[in-house]
């Protein structure tokens, strides 16, 4: 499952609304130079309170996108809140004959979500949203790589308080903490057995990170992990008093050292937001300074 020259993209707004129009313009000149047609769901630009329109025309766009025989990438304009609404209500039965990409991150979690359930892949990746800060060129690199069916790698900085591993193979599942958090005792929880669990976030304070971990661990969803994948927890307000904790340490008690735990992963709510193609296989490793993430090429992909 991955794009070829000329492929069709929807661009939806399942959740939040878009303050900006130019945001649309920006992710046309990025597909276009990729070599993609592309269509804006009708609904894309309406405004209902905090929503991009209300349930109903949410649902029809993203029903549109995914029933469309030429669409090949439903891309979410933006995240926010909303999917939640609306996942329910979608007919994936075309899609199940057709699979196509469904790509964003944060609230877009809860589609990624819904589609790992199916058995299907998904890529958690910049939304055009972030199209209005600059994208460092390697993000968007790695990005098309990852659409267009090849293998996708890239290394970070060693944090100090990773555990120790050599080389940790598994399909990777996850996305928003508090999204994922939101899914659990509904038929959407993540199926975490076995797998790399990945998770990121934005504006939660330490409190809530660390109710959120008792929460997975207690629904057995941090039981039996290859390994855990933290990204980027950004804008974190400050604790008054001060939580005690540090977010690592927060993450290491909930754990206990029962598998390898990866710090500062270059994903999530900041413009260094690095592609993971959720449902794959994800190879990493780390030497004394680097850790390396590598997902392998689409099974189908035409070199």
């Amino acid at each position: 499952m991955h794009l070829q020259q000329n492929d069709l993209v929807a661009l939806v707004s399942p959740a939040g609304q878009l303050s900006d129009p130019q945001i649309i313009v920006s992710a046309q000149k990025l597909l276009k130079k990729w070599g993609l047609r592309s269509y804006v769901g009708r609904h894309a630009l309406n405004r209902n309170g905090h929503f991009a329109g209300n349930d109903q025309q949410r649902l029809e766009d993203f029903q549109a996108a995914l029933d469309h025989p030429e669409v090949k990438l439903i891309w979410a304009l933006r995240g926010g809140y909303g999917s939640i609404r609306i996942v329910d209500e979608l007919d994936f039965t075309k899609f199940k004959k057709q699979p196509k990409l469904v790509t964003g991150f944060s609230d877009i979690t809860i589609i990624h979500q819904k589609i790992q359930k199916l058995g299907f892949e998904s890529l958690h990746a910049f939304m055009p949203v972030q199209l209005k800060n600059k994208i460092p060129q390697m993000v968007v690199k790695q990005t098309k790589n990852a659409l267009f069916g090849r293998p996708v790698s890239y290394s970070f900085n060693k944090h100090p308080q990773n555990t120790s591993f050599n080389v940790v193979k598994g399909t990777v599942t996850g996305g928003n903490l508090a999204t994922l958090y939101s899914l659990l005792g509904t038929g959407l929880a993540p199926d975490t057995h076995h797998k790399i669990l990945f998770i990121e976030d934005v504006s939660e304070p330490l409190y809530a990170i660390d109710r959120m971990m008792i929460a997975l661990k207690k629904a057995g969803k941090l039981q039996d992990l290859k390994a855990l994948l933290v990204g980027q927890f950004t804008q974190i307000p400050p604790n008054t008093p001060g939580f005690g904790q540090s977010l690592y340490e927060i993450m290491l008690t909930h754990t206990q050292g029962k598998y390898p735990i990866i710090f500062d992963a270059p994903i999530g709510h900041v413009t260094q937001n690095y592609p993971l193609i959720l449902g794959r296989e994800l190879i990493l490793t780390q030497d004394n300074s680097n850790v390396y993430l590598h997902q392998p090429a689409s099974n189908h992909h035409e070199k």
